[in-house]
């Protein structure tokens, strides 16, 4: 067993490399497998040491300094347009890089999925030529910081029906009013993609515009609040209030009153890299129970001798292979233009809850040691719960995919 007190990542990980199991060479091509290969590497020397160093110093300095150190080996570019500077890379790309991240930091992996993914996609897939060339690169290099607004104090499931924050046009200017809630990046993010009305009196969801949002030297930009996070320590999550707030009309996305557009084009992709975050934590979780249950003696045998512990290890293995395949299968969908909005709602709650189950399985295999801090199983308990709220939780996506469902054999 690990020596107690000092407990590295090479002692807790089995690391089974699913680019080189046969399972997974069955999955990914040859391309992703080295894909994978080169960011797991990089992760586990650049950035493990600087993931540690937020969790325990609660700072979000080391994690900005991991997504820096991605822009400088090109990870933040690979899911971006060749166009405009990217590899060209699609979502499946993309949950790799989750998956691996997340097993590794799920602090660093959600910073820099809001920055680059986030508020980077909708840009390079919505902006005109100057708002690409303006607010990419620094991105992809990590040497600036991406936020994106929507869920307001009283708009969080209900993100479209409750939007109140307004944008009214005044000469060369739109002018913000309102607040945002629980933004990650917020108060730190140098830029925004926000969500605002510019007509109120639209059908639900049709007068709905998206800006770019530059914070530095904003007048009448305020953080109102950094909450204190149940988990994923040395992340940034804001209150912030807009009052009258100019922005110039060049930084509307995606054109007026075409926000939901701009919106939904992305959600299929924000909630299949979620769901790679609950794999690769689930995965973490999964390992160190796996390894443990081998090498912990208990009545003179291993813990994985015991039919309690070996079956839940069993389950565990095929909830944790279930996920991946619904993740997999959206992110192929998308990637091939397909519709996915059924696909990446199941994969994601799917993933969100049985990951759930898997850490919490996980450290029940580790006993009183798992609820201790000498191994990261209390942290990735704190992490992983907020999957089954954010990005759509549980309930409304369980929702959305009866709603496909009826739809497909004709009601609506």
């Amino acid at each position: 067993m690990p020596k107690e007190g000092h407990i590295s990542l090479e002692d807790l990980h089995v690391d089974f490399g699913y680019s080189a199991t046969p399972s997974s060479l069955f999955l990914y091509t040859k391309e992703e497998n080295r894909f994978r290969e080169r960011v797991r590497g990089f992760i586990r020397e650049k950035i493990a040491p600087l993931a540690e160093e937020a969790e325990n110093g609660g700072s979000i300095e080391p994690i900005r300094e991991a997504i820096r150190r991605m822009g400088r080996d090109g990870i933040n570019r690979a899911y971006y347009p060749k166009e405009v500077g990217g590899e060209g890379y699609g979502v499946v790309h993309r949950t790799i890089r989750g998956e691996e991240l997340t097993a590794i930091s799920y602090a660093v992996a959600m910073v820099a999925g809001t920055s680059v993914d986030l508020f980077g996609m909708p840009v390079a897939r919505h902006g005109t030529p100057e708002q690409k060339k303006k607010y990419l690169p620094p991105i992809m290099r990590g040497d600036k910081i991406g936020a994106i607004c929507i869920t307001e104090p009283g708009a969080g499931s209900d993100a479209v029906g409750g939007m109140r924050m307004a944008a009214r046009r005044e000469g060369k200017d739109y002018v913000l009013s309102g607040e945002k809630r629980f933004i990650t990046n917020g108060s730190i993010a140098d830029y925004m993609v926000l969500y605002a009305l510019t007509d109120p009196k639209a059908p639900h969801g049709k007068g709905i515009s998206a800006f770019i949002v530059e914070t530095e030297d904003l007048t009448g930009f305020k953080v109102l609040k950094d909450f204190e996070l149940m988990g994923r320590r040395g992340v940034v999550n804001s209150w912030l209030a807009f009052e009258d707030c100019h922005i110039p009309a060049a930084n509307l996305l995606g054109g007026e009153n075409r926000g939901i557009e701009v919106m939904l084009d992305g959600l299929d992709g924000e909630r299949i890299g979620g769901t790679s975050g609950y794999v690769g934590c689930s995965r973490s979780a999964y390992e160190i129970a796996l390894k443990y249950a081998a090498e912990r003696m208990q009545f003179g045998k291993p813990l994985r001798s015991f039919e309690g512990v070996s079956f839940k290890l069993a389950e565990m293995y095929s909830r944790l292979e279930a996920m991946r395949l619904l993740m997999l299968r959206a992110a192929r969908m998308v990637d091939a233009g397909l519709p996915a909005s059924k696909e990446a709602a199941a994969a994601k709650f799917f993933a969100a809850d049985n990951g759930w189950w898997i850490v919490d399985e996980a450290l029940q295999i580790l006993g009183g040691i798992g609820y201790t801090k000498e191994y990261p199983l209390e942290r990735y308990m704190r992490d992983f719960r907020v999957g089954r709220i954010a990005a759509g939780s549980s309930e409304i996506l369980r929702f959305l995919v009866q709603r496909e469902l009826y739809k497909e054999i004709g009601y609506k």
